[in-house]
Order: structure tokens, then C-alpha cells, then sequence
């Protein structure tokens, strides 16, 4: 096996790994970075890096693996407890008094490694909220590295990962398993949905992977990877992911003024974080889409992802639609993208009016009354989601994506046995598909992949 690693190899992998993935390696970190592929080589059958090189450039698959081979996922729970006592005193009673009326908050952990991060919040919000069932929580936790997602979903760690955590909090919490392994509680991991997201590449905020109206953010020792172009961009989105009000916790040495001058600043015992102000509007202005870096060739969304997510990647805009025209009736493909467009950037007013424009002049477009549907849920308002899922699913049968946001709902709302119907409804559907064929507007999810997620829903319903 040769593992030569000369100067023109070495800047053809960073520059691979900085247009693919965002990831970057200065002339310092060289030496890291030839550690890494050569630990990675031996598990892609490959001889010598040159062609480890050759098929990463060709094969996402390859390059998944060296993507995987050189990200970090050393974290711990209640990892810099600075930044979570700031979260329970600081963010917490201040979103708190906000919502109280709709009880409903909102969090993202991007770049959540293999878990402990977005399951030491949801602990965090079981302490701290006085009441936390009568909350409607939601916990996004994202990362590029699909190996760690898959070992984040099992939710089993080792004694490492609790080496700041309290004894008591861990056996509150978690269930003891063989040797020194434990596995976290089964109601507070079906609190987080994991789901591969690349922070470099401009798919967020978008209400079609649950990205948008983020009420805290935390997206620590992610930003130190990226070289200053990228982490501007990553920061502009994060912006526009967060509600007015929301906040950022970022790691201690990204703390970086000039990358934050949108934010405030809140100095807190310990730890620097970030606040979207409070007057900020609504819904921020579309900003040009320059994404960090030209993509080479943007990497696919994997199937388990998807499941996760349990939605599509949004469809691109149409850049001629010009909104105060009259829509006819073959416009119609324009004004649903451009609807999405406007769900996409946190403008929910603007997607559903053109969502009613869409169903007035297309009142038979099953996909007009989903997106009405995914706004509405956005919005909180249940019932009406659901009824208009309802509506999708009624005009088009094979539009499955209906059906499992229809399913969701009534499993979040109690509903369990029309859920279970909605949930068999689906599994029978998909078994009409060969088991690996792609299922419609779910990317690459497979019609086994699907089945196997569904079933675990209908498993939790009937505990």
C-alpha cells in the first residue's frame, strides 16, 4: 500500500474536499490531513491515495468515505457547560416569556456528530422547562458525516462521552447497558430527528427540510473548518434561519466580531453568544444565492436522511415569474415554484397566497395543496395542514409525502388509531414498489427504506 503524499496530491485533495464539502485544510493542517486519508485507505480497497484521489472525484460514495475519514467527532455531553448553563439562565426564561402562549420552540444543532450535543439539549429542556410536555418541541440535529448520524440515532455511548456529566443525570437518563455503555432514553431520542445536511451547500433555511424559524441554533467547532469566504456564508444563512429573537451558540474560537455584525451580542458568565435582534423583520429579503463555493457536483442526500427528514429538497425557482401577473393556467408549475421559493427564504404570507392563487386556478394540483399543507404545519395550524394533506392525498394516491405528513400529524396530535391507518395506508401503497426503487419526492429514499421507517412509527404508537 503506498501512501506518497506529495505537494500537488496534497492540493488537489484540499481543494477537492474545500468545493465538495466546505472542509478546509491550510498548508499547517497538511500533515492532519495525510494522517486521516492514510487511516481511511485500507476500508476503500484502494492501493496508494493517487487512487483514492481519482475515484473521490468521480464517486460520491468515495468521497463520502473520505469526507467521513476526515471529519472530527470528538464531543461529549453537556460539552463547554458555560454554553448550556447560558442556555438554561440566559435563553431559556427569555424564550419562555415569548412563547408561552403558543408553547412551541424550535432548535437546530448543526454539525451534531454522533448525538450527544442535540440529546444533551433535549435533557437540558426536560430540567429546565416547567412543564415540558405541555411544550411542542422540536430538535433538528444535522451533520455531513452519515456514519456518526447512524451511530446518533442508536443513541448508545460510552463512558468517554459522560466524562462531564453529572452521574445522577446519566442514570436519569440513560439505561445502563453491558460493560460501560449506556443508551439514552427512548422518549427523549424520538425528540431529535437526525438528517444529513452539508452547511456549505445553499439548501437552508428551507421550510422543506424543517431548516427555517429556528428558535436557538447551535452550531459549535464547525465553523473553525471552513476557511473565512465559506464561514461568511454559512453565518448569512444561519441568520436567516433564525426567527427574530432567535439565538446562535457558536464554539468559543469562532467567536469572530466581523463575522456576526447582523447579531447582538450577549456576554454571559463563561461564553459569548448571538442574538437575531428582536425588531429584525419577519421574513428577511431573498439574498442572492452565492453559495460559498462553485460546487464541482453537489453531494446526494442519502436515503436514511431523507426518512429522517421525511421531506424533499425544494425545487428551483423559476427567475421569470413576476408575482402581480396574472397566473394562467400554464404558469402554473412557475407559481408553485416560486411559492417554495418564498416558504424557502421564511416568507410563509407570501407562499400562501401564492398557494391559494395555485389552487384557484389549479384547484386538481395535488402538490399546490401539499405545500399549502407544509406551510400550514409550519405555522402551527394542525388542522388545517392536515385537512389539506388530505386533500393531496385524495387527488393524487402515489403522492406519498402527503400521506406520511398527513400520518405525522395525527400521530402528534394523539390521534393514534387514525395514525396507525394512515401509517398500514402507506406501507401498502409502498409495497406495490419494487423494494429498491427510489420513491417519488422523497430524492433517494428506496420503498424498503421507507417501510422500515414507518414501521418503527407504528411500533412507537402502540407503546
Amino acid at each position: 500500500m503506498n501512501t506518497t503524499f506529495s505537494d500537488d496530491l496534497f492540493r488537489r485533495f484540499r481543494d477537492l474536499l474545500l468545493t465538495r464539502s466546505g472542509l478546509y485544510f491550510p498548508d499547517h493542517r497538511r500533515s492532519d490531513l495525510h494522517h486521516c486519508l492514510t487511516m481511511v485507505l485500507p476500508a476503500t480497497g484502494y492501493a496508494t491515495l493517487e487512487a483514492l484521489y481519482a475515484a473521490a472525484v468521480v464517486d460520491d460514495k468515495t468521497l463520502h468515505t473520505v469526507i467521513e475519514g476526515v471529519t472530527v467527532g470528538e464531543t461529549y455531553f453537556f460539552r463547554n457547560t458555560s454554553q448550556f448553563t447560558a442556555l438554561r439562565d440566559r435563553i431559556l426564561p427569555d424564550l419562555i416569556a415569548r412563547r408561552e402562549v403558543i408553547r412551541s420552540l424550535r432548535f437546530w444543532s448543526a454539525g451534531c456528530a454522533t448525538g450527544e450535543e442535540p440529546y444533551s439539549l433535549a435533557i437540558l429542556l426536560h430540567e429546565a422547562l416547567p412543564d415540558p410536555d405541555a411544550w411542542q418541541i422540536t430538535i433538528l440535529a444535522t451533520d455531513i458525516n452519515t456514519a456518526f448520524l447512524n451511530r446518533a440515532r442508536a443513541g448508545v455511548y460510552g463512558a468517554w462521552s459522560f466524562r462531564e456529566t453529572d452521574p445522577a443525570l446519566r442514570d436519569r437518563y440513560f439505561e445502563r447497558l453491558e460493560g460501560t455503555r449506556w443508551r439514552i432514553r427512548s422518549d427523549l431520542r424520538r425528540q431529535v430527528l437526525f438528517a444529513r445536511l452539508n452547511l456549505v451547500e445553499d439548501e437552508y433555511p428551507a421550510v422543506m427540510n424543517g431548516t427555517t424559524m429556528q428558535d436557538v441554533i447551535l452550531c459549535r467547532n464547525v465553523l473553525i473548518y471552513f476557511d473565512d469566504d465559506t464561514i461568511r456564508a454559512v453565518v448569512r444563512r444561519l441568520y436567516r434561519a433564525l426567527t427574530p429573537g432567535g439565538w446562535l451558540i457558536v464554539g468559543h474560537a469562532e467567536a469572530r466580531s466581523d463575522f456576526f455584525a447582523q447579531f447582538e451580542v450577549v456576554n454571559c458568565p463563561g461564553t459569548v453568544i448571538y442574538r437575531k435582534p428582536l425588531h429584525a423583520p419577519l421574513f428577511d429579503e431573498a439574498i442572492p444565492s452565492v453559495p460559498a463555493r462553485q460546487m464541482v457536483r453537489p453531494l446526494s442526500t442519502t436515503s436514511a436522511d431523507v426518512a429522517s427528514l421525511l421531506l424533499p429538497a425544494p425545487a428551483a425557482p423559476s427567475p421569470s415569474f413576476v408575482s402581480d401577473t396574472p397566473v394562467a393556467d400554464n404558469a402554473a408549475p412557475d407559481t408553485l415554484a416560486v411559492a417554495r421559493q418564498a416558504a424557502d427564504r421564511g416568507d410563509l404570507a407570501t407562499a400562501m397566497r401564492l398557494c391559494e392563487t395555485m389552487v384557484q386556478h389549479q384547484p386538481l394540483s395535488a402538490e399546490a395543496h401539499l405545500l399549502n399543507g407544509q406551510i400550514l404545519e409550519q405555522q402551527g395550524r394542525l388542522d388545517e395542514a392536515l385537512a389539506a394533506y388530505r386533500r393531496a392525498v385524495y387527488l393524487d394516491h402515489s403522492l406519498y409525502l402527503a400521506l406520511l405528513a398527513m400520518a405525522g400529524i395525527l400521530h402528534r396530535t394523539g390521534h393514534v388509531d387514525e395514525a396507525y391507518r394512515a401509517y398500514r395506508r402507506l406501507l401498502r401503497a409502498l409495497a406495490t414498489l419494487p423494494p429498491h426503487a427510489p420513491v417519488p419526492s422523497f430524492d433517494n429514499a428506496t420503498a424498503a427504506e421507507l417501510q422500515m421507517f414507518i414501521q418503527r412509527q407504528m411500533e412507537a404508537l402502540r407503546r
